[in-house]
């Protein structure tokens, strides 16, 4: 502590700077050597327990108070030995310590962003030009020995040393040096603490047991830092159903186990649809390897839906332009999002005249909300009267405790992964969910691969859940994360109506509706003469009198004898209205689908489309597609 002054006027101001002492600062850097300033501090600047003081030029000139005291902890920089820049801390005025990174780039002009930043934590700067400039050249100027790697988004992070899971304000892992988030615009920090684990479990966790979308919320928050460990790819769910069915409260479940603000609980850590692209991929990026909550997918705009779906999944962001014309660097990131809303993505879609695509499907998986016991979203009430009760009290809970059971849970992993091999903790969990993935799909064996990514999806789920438990995070048996999320995935698949690749039932689809509402307008009648031979009055071999003329002309429907035996109408398309029907299909494999569904019927020459002769013509090639299509799934394969 620094001596004060025992007179006043210049001669008073003079012992003060000459008897002020220069102060260690807490991160234990090199000592005074050969007369060099301690670390963070130049020979033009003091520092004591009042502030930061610039020492003067002159003689008989008072010192310039700069800034309150501010801490150098170390020197950073990122694994590549790029994006250097300090860890600064100091203390508020209520006390509190505050440590946060800085990138070197952020000096390079009048330190203006930085000055912001640090006088929102509550750190004390001058105002005058000159307190500007000397501070600006304490930056400048202030070097230690501490080293401490930076990286620029939250989640997990390789090092020699190991793999470290960073979090805005707390690192999980071993590495041999520091590891600290540094970011020049950094996002708010979402993942706040409030309450025990042990009061989570018992107060929240207890809920879940019984109830399948509650147990898959919850357990998916423990999946989120599974994917990088184990390879897999991201994607989600969407709770999916009307109104007031509490597709809210499993969110909220959800984002209690990972964090929460003091303002809204947990539910601060839910974002919302409401969002353009390029705004979601931040989002994105500060959920990196947890989980992404977010509320009603209907606020999203219809024409960024499906791309957005991609996007998230694929975790890879829009690719631009520097200011110089050449490429930014892509942000990547790898999350694992829940979602609400009343309306499924292909509703979305549909709204913006877009085709869902199945790739779009199997990475947004869209889940009844609804359990189907009658009491919406769940299946146990446990101490509540009614559904309403259950969802008010945990929304209640959800708003005091949140946050604790994600660092415990990093915690305990990170601990294994130091005791035991990252790739034998990785063949392990990866056998596990091949083991339950086998599980849910036991009765599905012939189910295409789409269905059996999304049963890994909910695999790694239950994974998460299984894990945590063993942790003794949840308070649950061991096998409830297991086979409530089976529950969860059997509600989609039966939701989902086949086992099958979802472009199989889009072939059929587009081509039923193709001919149901373009019926008289686009296929021109060919009835054969011999057809209608002396019809008599209602005799059903007479086809229905015309009523449309006929435009833009798709192909033909001919009056003929069907397989029944029975008079009725073959639907034959030209090369250009079956193209058009199937537009955002692989056309060669929708076809293949629709002859094996028996739909089309293949020509002798061992060609998709027969040759025909319709009044007017000679020798056309067209497909022949049996009527049935209109009223059938099956087909007539024989």
């Amino acid at each position: 502590m620094s001596k004060k002054p025992t007179g006043t006027g210049r001669k008073g101001v003079r012992q003060a700077v000459e008897s002020a002492e220069v102060v260690a600062f807490p991160s234990g850097g090199a000592s005074v050597e050969q007369g060099r300033p301690p670390p963070g501090v130049s020979r033009r600047f003091s520092r004591d327990e009042s502030g930061l003081w610039r020492r003067p030029t002159d003689d008989g000139a008072p010192p310039l108070f700069i800034a309150g005291p501010i801490d150098l902890l170390a020197e950073t920089r990122d694994a590549e030995g790029n994006g250097w820049g300090l860890l600064l801390g100091w203390t508020d005025r209520d006390g509190v310590r505050h440590e946060e990174a800085f990138p070197r780039a952020m000096f390079s002009g009048e330190a203006g962003e930085l000055r912001s930043r640090l006088a929102n934590g509550g750190l004390t700067l001058a105002s005058s030009t000159a307190a500007k400039n000397a501070f600006t050249e304490w930056l400048a100027l202030i070097a230690t020995e501490e080293r401490a790697r930076s990286v620029s988004r939250i989640g997990w992070h390789a090092f020699l040393s190991g793999n470290v899971f960073v979090l805005p304000t707390a690192t999980f892992g071993m590495a041999d040096e520091r590891v600290v988030l540094q970011q020049e615009s950094p996002e708010p920090d979402l993942f706040g603490v409030s309450g025990t684990v042990e009061e989570w479990r018992d107060r929240i966790g207890a809920l879940c047991r019984g109830n399948s979308r509650l147990t898959l919320a919850a357990s998916a928050a423990f999946a989120a830092p599974l994917l990088t460990l184990m390879g897999e790819d991201g994607g989600g769910f969407s709770l999916m159903g009307a109104s007031r069915l509490g597709k809210s409260t499993a969110l909220r479940v959800a984002a209690s186990v990972c964090g929460g603000t003091m303002q809204a609980g947990a539910e601060g850590y839910v974002r919302s649809w409401r969002a353009t692209g390029n705004a979601l991929e931040s989002v994105a990026l500060a959920a990196c390897d947890g989980l992404l909550c977010l509320d009603e997918l209907g606020q999203l705009d219809p024409r960024e839906a499906g791309d957005t779906a991609y996007m998230l999944s694929n975790g890879c962001g829009k690719a631009r332009a520097s200011r110089t014309g050449g490429a930014r660097a892509v942000t990547r990131w790898r999350v694992l999002f829940l979602s609400t809303g009343e309306r499924t993505l292909a509703d979305i879609n549909a709204e913006a005249g877009r085709a869902t695509k199945a790739g779009q499907e199997v990475r947004f998986v869209d889940m009844p909300a609804d359990a189907g016991a009658g009491l919406g979203l769940f299946e146990r009430l446990h101490h509540a009267d009614a559904p309403g009760e259950l969802a008010e009290h945990l929304r209640a809970e959800t708003a005091q405790l949140y946050g604790a059971p994600f660092r415990a849970f990093l915690t305990r992993l990170t601990q294994r992964l130091a005791t035991e091999s990252e790739q034998t903790v990785r063949d392990a969990l990866r056998a596990r969910m091949i083991e339950l993935t086998d599980h849910y799909l036991r009765n599905w064996p012939q189910a295409s691969g789409q269905v059996r990514s999304v049963a890994r999806r909910f695999a790694i789920v239950a994974l998460g859940g299984e894990l945590a438990t063993g942790f003794g995070l949840t308070g649950w048996d061991d096998d409830t994360a297991p086979e409530l999320v089976r529950l969860c995935f059997d509600a989609w698949l039966t939701a989902r109506g086949t086992a099958g690749r979802r472009e199989d039932e889009q072939a059929i689809e587009r081509l039923r509706d193709f001919i149901g509402k373009n019926g008289e307008g686009r296929f021109e009648r060919w009835v054969d003469p011999q057809a209608t031979d002396a019809p008599q009055s209602g005799d059903p071999s007479e086809p229905p009198g015309e009523r449309f003329r006929t435009q833009m002309r798709a192909g033909w429907k001919r009056w003929q004898k069907l397989d029944d035996g029975r008079m009725g109408w073959m639907f034959y398309l030209t090369s250009a209205g079956m193209n058009e029907a199937l537009t955002g299909l692989n056309a060669r494999d929708a076809k293949r689908v629709l002859v094996e569904r028996g739909f089309l019927v293949p020509g002798t020459d061992g060609k998709l489309a027969k040759v025909i002769s319709p009044p007017g013509l000679r020798s056309v090639r067209a497909y022949e597609v049996r009527p049935i299509i209109l009223g059938s799934d099956a087909g007539d394969a024989g």
